[in-house]
């Protein structure tokens, strides 16, 4: 093997680490995979969570508001350069609280599918950054959310 070869083949194993430890709701296992300074950029925060504590915070928040909550890996994640990119699908139900927009909205069991993509920043053999993209407008719609400012408007009367 090369040596990008097997760079890539340690950073998806550090990857495998942290999806596992998502997966099965393992905290200890996602704070053992993230690094000190490791940053976790969501669509449902308007600033990332930054360093390990605020991470692991993020992710048992957002699966007391989802729940349950997989992130089902659509095809085979490939590695490049330090990153690790995944196509995979958000599914679960609403069943914790949500504030958008000003507005709070307790799940009542609402469930969701979205498409999205997660890129995992892996180096000295621990998770760096978290990126997950997807359509947030439609997983909002799905729970029931007004995404726009406007249906948010109304939602306030």
């Amino acid at each position: 093997m090369d040596r990008t070869h097997d760079d890539d083949a340690r950073t998806l194993e550090v990857f495998g680490r942290w999806y596992t430890a998502h997966e099965s709701g393992d905290v200890a296992g996602l704070n053992a995979t993230l690094g000190d300074e490791a940053t976790v950029h969501s669509l449902f925060k308007p600033t990332p969570a930054r360093g390990r504590e605020a991470a692991v915070a993020h992710f048992t928040g957002v699966n007391a508001t989802f729940s349950p909550l997989a992130m089902s890996l659509r095809h085979t994640p490939a590695a490049a350069d330090g990153r690790v990119f995944a196509e995979v699908e958000f599914s679960g139900a609403f069943t914790g609280e949500l504030t958008w927009g000003g507005v709070t909205t307790r799940g009542a069991g609402q469930g969701f599918r979205v498409p999205g993509v997660v890129v995992v920043r892996v180096a000295d053999s621990a998770v760096r950054s978290v990126r997950t993209l997807f359509d947030r407008d439609e997983w909002l719609r799905q729970i029931g959310i007004p995404a726009r400012w406007d249906d948010l408007e109304g939602a306030r009367r």
